[in-house]
């Protein structure tokens, strides 16, 4: 478990026990996407209330792109009371169970301070209700973040629980992998943990964060590129790509990362098997981007050999290629056979 997931952790105690978190964190580090539909914040509280998750609701709540008529609804005349009601806006749920996600909370124009007190304490907005089944939350950036925070009333932040989300690379990982994104992308992110996890609110411009690499492998993947330790057009290409979502400087090393993979050492005779004369790589990044290779190639007819050629590694490197196989990410089926299990046993105490 990483720092992020022991901010989800927190979270969920929160909403669990009938409270609001405010879950303050950098830009692109994962908060909206943990409350939404799919994310684990959302299909935990389906799992607590023993709710489908796509059964489990979701609103989204954005003050920044909404005036305060929004929440309360429309005022229409009562001509046979002689009174004014509203119209209750129909994205506000009235039954069943879900989450209230306010986003960007420290954003909110001033004017929507109020009702969001009310929102949150006394859990209505006018005459609307917050079904009982639904619990509230927010989101927001902070002050050092540069994200323009206006910094709201202590009132309101008082009505919260704040939450410190922290990104984590091995986090990040898993749900990358999940999610199928480039293995060779995530594997930089291995070489370098501060990709994901480091956020500078001063500079201006794009930045490496969870959002933007995954992002760049998106585009990385879809352009069918293959990366060269040659300077070349394409090694530019990478670069160019890699530099709109993540900035020079770690555009720079992402490219360079990712050219390692075009002068790794003789992946294929150690899959068959051979690589009894081949010398385990001396640099780290080299290392990582070798066995993400091998993991990729993995087969139950190749695996036995693989793991004799991994059993030179120092034991994080065998624990990083171990946990790789048992995640099956490319359904090779390699964790299934004989020799990883026995590989798996020889080394449990690794593992455990």
């Amino acid at each position: 478990m990483g720092e992020t997931e022991y901010s989800i952790e927190t979270v969920l105690d929160i909403l669990k026990a009938g409270k609001s978190p405010l879950i303050l964190g950098s830009p692109g580090s994962g908060k909206t996407s943990g409350m939404s539909p799919g994310g684990p914040v959302h299909i935990a509280m389906a799992e607590y209330h023993g709710i489908p998750p796509e059964e489990f609701g979701h609103c989204d709540i954005r003050p920044c792109t909404m005036d305060v008529s929004d929440y309360r609804g429309y005022p229409f005349p009562n001509k046979e009371t002689k009174t004014t009601e509203f119209y209750t806006p129909d994205f506000l749920p009235t039954e069943g169970y879900g989450i209230i996600s306010i986003e960007e909370i420290m954003n909110a124009p001033k004017a929507h301070w109020h009702a969001l007190y009310q929102l949150v304490e006394e859990r209505r907005v006018g005459d609307w209700l917050v079904p009982d089944g639904w619990s509230v939350a927010a989101t927001g950036n902070r002050v050092e973040d540069g994200c323009g925070v206006t910094n709201p009333p202590n009132a309101l932040i008082n009505r919260f629980i704040s939450v410190d989300w922290r990104p984590d690379q091995k986090d990040w990982e898993a749900w990358a992998v999940q999610h199928g994104l480039d293995y060779r992308v995530v594997a930089a992110t291995r070489w370098r943990p501060d990709l994901i996890e480091s956020y500078d609110g001063k500079i201006k411009g794009p930045q490496s964060t969870g959002r933007s690499v995954a992002a760049f492998a998106r585009v990385f993947e879809s352009s069918g590129v293959v990366p060269s330790s040659e300077k070349s057009a394409v090694g530019l290409r990478i670069f160019r790509q890699a530099k709109g979502a993540l900035g020079d400087d770690d555009a720079g090393l992402m490219s360079a990362f990712l050219s390692i993979f075009s002068d790794l050492p003789d992946v294929e005779k150690i899959a068959n098997g051979k690589g009894e004369d081949i010398e385990v790589p001396y640099r780290f990044e080299v290392q990582i981007a070798t066995l993400a290779q091998l993991v990729r190639m993995s087969s139950p007819s190749n695996i036995g050999g693989i793991l004799s050629w991994v059993d030179r590694f120092d034991p994080t490197m065998k624990v990083i290629f171990g946990y790789d196989i048992e995640q099956d990410a490319f359904e090779t089926g390699a964790r299934h056979t004989s020799s990883f299990t026995e590989w798996r046993a020889a080394n449990s105490s690794l593992f455990s």
